[in-house]
C-alpha cells in the first residue's frame, strides 16, 4: 500500500497538470491495453494481448465500430504496478486513449486506479478501466471508472465452497499468497465457509517469491483437513501443486482445491503429474466442447477457441477471456450507445447502461451502475485435472 501510494504522490505532482488530448472529429475509436505480457504473470497477459489483437482484427474485418476503425495500443506492464501506472499515465495523456483494457493482476489494477482516480466520480481523465483482474477491491464498493470482466474472488470462493459443501466435505484449511488477490481470496472464504457448513481448522500463507511451501502444507495437514485450498495466481500455484503432491496428501484422501487463477493449461503441464485430480473454479471455456447444446455460451466459446487455436498454435486459456469480454463489452457499449470518439463519459454510461445480457467467455454480463462485474456463480463450473486436461466435475 504504501507503493502504490507513493506511486499516487507522484502522478499527482508530475501529471495532473497534464491534459488528455482533445481529437475533436476522430475517425477511430482509440483503445489502450495494459497486460503482464512479460515477466512471472505473462501467462495472465501474453493470452490476453493475443486475444485483444484477434479481437481487433475481427472487429475491423467487419466493418469496425459505426462506421469508424477500431484502435488499440498494447504495453506491457510486466505484472509491476509501478510501470502499470506510467504505461497507463501515457496512454491516456500522450496517446489520449477513451477508455484502458486492463491491467492483468490485481495489484496492477489497484494502482492504477488510485493513480487516476477512477475511484472518484470527478477526475481529470473520464476515462473507463475494464480490469482483467478479479479483486474485490476494483468492484466492492462499486468504484465509478472501473469495471471488471472475470469471475470475482467472491464468486470463485462462492463456487469452492458450494461444491466442497455438496461432498459432505467439513473441514479444510487454507494457504494463500500475501498479496491483494490472495488476501481477498482468504477474506472470501473466511466469510462464506460458515454459510456452507465448512469449517477452516487452519490458515497459512506465503511470499510471492517463495520458492517452498512444504512448512504451511505440513502444518495444515496436522490438522486434519479433508481439503486444501490454494488461493493464489502464477509460479507459486505450481509450487503449492508439487509440494502437495510430495507430501503424498492426495494419496491420503486430502482434495487440493486452487483458485481460479490456475484457468491454463500451462499450469497443468508445469505440474505434471502433481496436478491430477486438482479442483478449480472456472469459466466455460476451457470445457468447452463438453457443454450441453443448451448452453447459451457454447456457441460463442468454440468459436473463440477455434480462431485463438488456429491463430496462435496454442490452447485456449481463460485469461484470454478476459481480455476478449473487456474489448467486446467497450465495443458493444460503443455501438449499442452510439459513443463518439473520445467520449469516455458516455462510454461508461453505456457500459452500464447498454450492455446486459453480453455472452461472453465469462459468461452473461449484466453491468449495472450498481454492479461493474454483471456475473454470478452461474457463470462458473467447477473442473477436474484428469489425464492431463481440463474435465467437468460431477
Amino acid at each position: 500500500m504504501k507503493r502504490i501510494a507513493m506511486i499516487a504522490l507522484a502522478i499527482s505532482i508530475g501529471v495532473w497538470g497534464m491534459t488528455p488530448r482533445v481529437h475533436g472529429e476522430e475517425k477511430s475509436y482509440r483503445i489502450g491495453a495494459i497486460f503482464a505480457v512479460t515477466g512471472p504473470a505473462a501467462w495472465l497477459g501474453d493470452p490476453e494481448k493475443k486475444a485483444t489483437e484477434l479481437i481487433v482484427k475481427k472487429v475491423n474485418s467487419t466493418g469496425g465500430i459505426n462506421g469508424r476503425k477500431l484502435e488499440v495500443e498494447i504495453m506491457d506492464t510486466h505484472g509491476d504496478p509501478q510501470t502499470a501506472v506510467l504505461k497507463a499515465r501515457e496512454l491516456v495523456t500522450r496517446k489520449g486513449v477513451m477508455a484502458l483494457i486492463g491491467p492483468s493482476r490485481t495489484p496492477t489494477s489497484a494502482a492504477v486506479m488510485k493513480a487516476l482516480q477512477l475511484d472518484r466520480e470527478k477526475n481529470r481523465f473520464n476515462v473507463p478501466m475494464i480490469s482483467c483482474a478479479a479483486g474485490r477491491i476494483l468492484t466492492q464498493p462499486v468504484k465509478p471508472w472501473v469495471f471488471t470482466t472475470p469471475q470475482t474472488n467472491a464468486l470463485a470462493a462462492g463456487k469452492v465452497m458450494e461444491y466442497l459443501s455438496s461432498k459432505g466435505i467439513k473441514k479444510v484449511g487454507i494457504v494463500y499468497v500475501s498479496n491483494g488477490f490472495g488476501e481477498d481470496g482468504y477474506e472470501n472464504l473466511r466469510v462464506l465457509a460458515p454459510k456452507y457448513g465448512v469449517k477452516i481448522v487452519g490458515v497459512e500463507t506465503y511470499g510471492g517469491k517463495d520458492r517452498d511451501m512444504t512448512a504451511q502444507l505440513t502444518k495444515l495437514a496436522a490438522k486434519g483437513p479433508q481439503a486444501i485450498i490454494n488461493w493464489s495466481v502464477g509460479p507459486s500455484s505450481v509450487i503449492v501443486t508439487k509440494n502437495f503432491k510430495q507430501l503424498g496428501l492426495g494419496a491420503k484422501g486430502v482434495l487440493l482445491v486452487m483458485s481460479h487463477g490456475q484457468g491454463n493449461l500451462k499450469y497443468v503441464e508445469l505440474c505434471g503429474h502433481a496436478a491430477e485430480g486438482v479442483l478449480l473454479p472456472s469459466g466455460k471455456i476451457l470445457v468447452a466442447q463438453d457443454l450441453p447444446e443448451t448452453d447459451p455460451q457454447r456457441e460463442v466459446l468454440l468459436s473463440f477457441k477455434e480462431a485463438y487455436e488456429k491463430t496462435y498454435h496454442e490452447p485456449i486459456s481463460t485469461f484470454a477471456g478476459h481480455a476478449y469480454d473487456a474489448l467486446m463489452l467497450v465495443v458493444q457499449a460503443l455501438k449499442a450507445g452510439d459513443v463518439k470518439p473520445g467520449d469516455g463519459p458516455g462510454l461508461r454510461r453505456a457500459l452500464e447502461t447498454k450492455t446486459s445480457g453480453l455472452v461472453g467467455i465469462h459468461g452473461i454480463f449484466h453491468y449495472t451502475p450498481q454492479d461493474h462485474n454483471g456475473l454470478s456463480t452461474n457463470d462458473l463450473v467447477m473442473l477436474r485435472v484428469e489425464k492431463g486436461q481440463f474435465r467437468l466435475t460431477h
